[in-house]
């Protein structure tokens, strides 16, 4: 009974804290959370058909190609407007901020030219008028918002946004014309002190061009609002400005330009949202879920999946369907980057403005709203209620198991509920709140029953150990020293007789030559830095004995463990048939040794790989590539790759003997200090291209082309490109276990993406290495690994020629398209790219020819 009691109070009082915090949104920690949910939600309820009704004419990469520096000339969009005009668009709101006039420096010579010649009396009939009037013919085709001005007076049904700085302390005089004529009517706010606490105000507006704003059908602001975590997830269609203005959204006077609305038919509410006429004679209604007004918005999938897009270019062009834009709303805004604006949202952390609006006046065309009713509020707090009940009265008596089935079941359906009532009937329910009640109070009262029960562990802990000992002794008796481990492990170092028992343990394992087991148990001794006995001397000795044991039959020998020196032991271990002479360097799948076969006395470099530490469900595949090397139509036989003679598994090592290579890897060439030569260099890539292309045309890829495997030779200078048997193997490994592994400077867009690999992903890597050979610094620099992905995948590398101005412009181009995101931009052979850079060697070769004199 002692144990309900605070159980019971701990249920009641995390049950009143979180009635608290809803209530009065005081710490409310669970609004985060119910955010991230909500936005979760959203995502699964996005519609991705396309919209018929709206079309977007964006503003992209290509355009801005194609049309020069963003802003443009007011003269290209003026066209845009005429030909969407033309195509019988029925509205087009140009969701581009107008502001400023744009006046060059021509048109303002021009105008001086005309003022100073009209002063000077000159404008008289015959060729002084003529030339007057040639002046002014001028300066109407250079004047390019009188061009945009009459496009939009043409059209009739041009939307224009207005942007107010809601951050100014400065205040307009009084309102512009366009901004009464635009306004909500029939609801009129008296001054400051009459307004609602709840509706945003402003005070100073981002100039539009009256000229522009007076012939446009309508106007409202596209001022959008995020929520405190930087999403948006809804809009504001009313904004106060000054002191008895109300004025509507952009979306709002796009719908209100679609219907042909007059001031008449929309009413606005300050409690109940914004009623308008439709032409069928229905209202649309759109709805307002708090006290700041704000409409929640049900989203379309996006960027670019619910709207139709069309490039301006093609636009301005007229290169267009008869019918594409007929009787539809066109949003004409930039999507290229830098340019337009974009917000995190539930479908999209970077979605542009322009589908931000699409998405707002799609809800309100066709009546798409989230709502929150007031019954919604009423149902939250009875759960809360409830599941307070439950974690207070019911949990603390009913058996633990019962208890986790029952909370889970609770959890399910209230999470179901929430989600049936967003798709079924578009109602946002906050589920969070009650669910993180449900999980915090179960939690508590897990947490104070494991530690009622503490006590009681304790007293059976001692009778644990004791019998931990035991059967610990029991299995070492009988030689079962393993077993007899894992019950000394489960005994605490500082337990009395602890170390003894783990020490002869040790001893044991010494006698069956078993040294790394018996390294593991000294070292367990003298974890905590506690020395013990002879532990310090017998650790150094089998450091030494082990590593003897890794090459003679040994079961406990690995590669890491190697540190007594090989080239100092009297007999030399052997891997398979090969003498082992040396260490020659360490990598992360194993050792590379220095060997000699005895059969020919050639010298060889033996790689090994850890078979133990694969993943047990690609062990046979990778035994099965590993041997294949040393098929006879296994190896790849090149004169610039690495020449694979056996191939092996020796004491759940696997080893590639190979040929031994006297030079160094390019790695030594990657500095700004130690660049080589640029015929040099292009020689390097050409080779290594070669290499390629060879290996490619018989299914292998390599997928690590870097400069550490690409090695130099000392007397030839010829190439040679080593790994690709362990690429192939780490390759798998990595997909086997899905890590990634070492530092994926030279990885191709598709490796980093987890995509399918082909022979492109080696020429991508390949330019990767040609552009650091040549300017001393990697294409794709970066500060940790998730900048570095980002750029691989998304930003295009410097210019070469930017780095290193003596690159030329023919390298740069063989690097570029090497370096292309997308495969099928790329380099198709390997072979290809060779033949293009022994052209440009040719060509070098031709110039050094002609400036060196010949001698006779």
């Amino acid at each position: 009974m002692k144990k309900k009691i605070p159980e019971t109070i701990i249920g009641v009082a995390v049950s009143l804290f979180f009635l608290f915090i809803t209530f009065t949104g005081v710490i409310d920690f669970t609004d985060p959370i119910e955010m991230k949910s909500f936005d979760f939600r959203m995502r699964l309820a996005a519609r991705s058909e396309k919209n018929p009704d709206i079309e977007l004419v964006v503003i992209s990469e290509e355009d801005l190609s194609e049309f020069g520096h963003w802003p443009w000339s007011r003269d290209i969009l003026a066209q845009g407007i005429n030909n969407l005009a033309a195509a019988g668009a029925k509205v087009i709101a140009c969701d581009i901020l107008i502001s400023k006039p744009e006046e060059g420096p021509g048109l303002r010579a021009l105008k001086e030219l005309k003022e100073s010649y009209d002063k000077l009396g000159l404008v008289q009939k015959g060729p002084g008028f003529i030339f007057y009037r040639e002046l002014s013919q001028a300066e109407a085709a250079l004047d390019h918002d009188v061009k945009l001005h009459d496009a939009i007076k043409k059209a009739g049904n041009v939307v224009l946004p207005v942007f107010f700085d809601l951050n100014s302390g400065s205040m307009d005089k009084e309102a512009p014309y366009f901004i009464i004529r635009d306004s909500y009517k029939g609801v009129r706010i008296l001054n400051n002190e009459g307004a609602p606490p709840y509706l945003i105000r402003a005070k100073k507006i981002l100039a539009l061009l009256p000229s522009m704003a007076e012939v446009a059908a309508s106007t409202g602001f596209n001022n959008i609002f995020p929520d405190l975590d930087g999403n948006v997830r809804s809009q504001i269609h009313a904004l106060g400005y000054l002191q008895n203005i109300l004025y509507p959204s952009y979306p709002v006077a796009i719908i209100k330009t679609f219907y042909g609305l007059k001031d008449g038919d929309i009413t606005f509410s300050l409690d109940g949202g914004i009623g308008m006429k439709t032409p069928a004679g229905a209202t649309a209604k759109v709805p307002v879920i708090n006290r700041e007004l704000k409409t929640l918005i049900s989203w379309n999938s996006g960027p670019g999946k619910a709207f139709h897009r069309t490039p301006f270019s093609a636009v301005y062009k007229n290169r267009i369907q008869n019918d594409l834009f007929m009787d539809k709303i066109v949003i004409i805004g930039p999507t290229a980057r830098g340019v337009g604006k974009r917000f995190a949202t539930p479908v999209s952390g970077r979605l542009p403005e322009m589908e931000v609006m699409a998405n707002s006046v799609e809800n309100i065309l066709n009546q798409r709203f989230y709502s929150r009713p007031d019954w919604v509020f009423y149902l939250e707090s009875v759960m809360l209620i409830v599941f307070g009940f439950f974690i207070s009265y019911v949990l603390p008596r009913v058996k633990p198991g019962l208890g986790a089935i029952t909370t889970i079941g609770l959890l399910l359906a209230w999470g179901t509920t929430g989600m049936t009532l967003l798709f079924s009937n578009n109602i946002w329910l906050r589920v969070s709140p009650p669910m993180i009640l449900l999980i915090a109070g179960y939690l508590l009262i897990g947490l104070d029953r494991y530690f009622m029960d503490k006590s009681a562990k304790k007293e059976t802990e001692a009778d644990s150990i004791e019998t931990n000992k035991l059967r610990g002794l029991s299995f070492q008796q009988q030689g079962i020293l393993d077993l007899a481990l894992q019950k000394f492990r489960d005994i605490p170092l500082d337990e009395e007789g602890a170390r003894d028992l783990l020490y002869n343990l040790g001893l044991d394992y010494e006698r069956k030559r078993q040294f790394s087991k018996a390294l593991a148990v000294y070292n367990l001794i003298q974890g905590d830095g506690h020395y013990y006995k002879d532990i310090h001397e017998r650790i150094l000795k089998l450091k030494g004995a082990e590593a003897i044991v890794i090459f003679n039959g040994g079961r406990e020998g690995r590669p890491e463990n190697f540190g007594l020196k090989i080239r100092t032991m009297d007999t030399k271990p052997r891997l398979g048939r090969y003498k082992v002479i040396d260490e020659l360097g360490r990598g992360a799948m194993g050792i590379v040794y220095k060997g000699e076969d005895p059969k020919t006395h050639r010298t060889v470099a033996i790689k090994t790989v850890r078979l133990s530490d694969l993943p047990k469900e690609a062990l046979d595949i990778m035994k099965e590539r590993v041997f294949r090397e040393a098929e006879p139509d296994g190896p790849l036989i090149h004169p610039n790759i690495v020449t694979i003679y056996d191939a092996g598994e020796e004491d759940e090592l696997a080893y590639i003997a190979m040929e031994f290579l006297k030079g160094v890897n390019l790695g030594k060439y990657t500095g700004k200090e130690t660049l080589l030569p640029l015929r040099e260099i292009l020689s390097i890539a050409a080779q290594v291209a070669d290499a390629l292309d060879f290996a490619h045309a018989r299914g292998m890829v390599h997928r690590d082309i870097k400069p550490a495997n690409i090695m130099l030779l000392d007397q030839t200078h010829k190439v040679k490109v080593a790994d690709f048997g362990i690429a192939q193997i780490t390759a798998s490994l990595r997909t086997s276990t899905g890590i990634v592994t070492g530092t994926p400077y030279y990885m191709s867009p598709e490796q980093i993406s987890g995509e399918k690999v082909d022979a492109r992903s080696d020429i991508f890597s390949l330019g990767v290495v040609l552009f650091e050979l040549l300017c001393g610094q990697k294409p794709f620099p970066g500060e940790d690994m998730t900048s570095l992905m980002y750029r691989i995948t998304k930003e295009r590398h410097p210019s070469i020629r930017n780095v290193n101005p003596n690159v030329p412009a023919v390298v740069e181009k063989i690097i570029d398209k090497a370096l292309e995101k997308e495969q099928i931009k790329r380099y198709q052979k390997a072979g290809r790219m060779a033949e293009h850079l022994k052209r440009v060697i040719a060509k070098i070769d031709e110039i050094q020819r002609k400036k060196r004199p010949y001698v006779i």
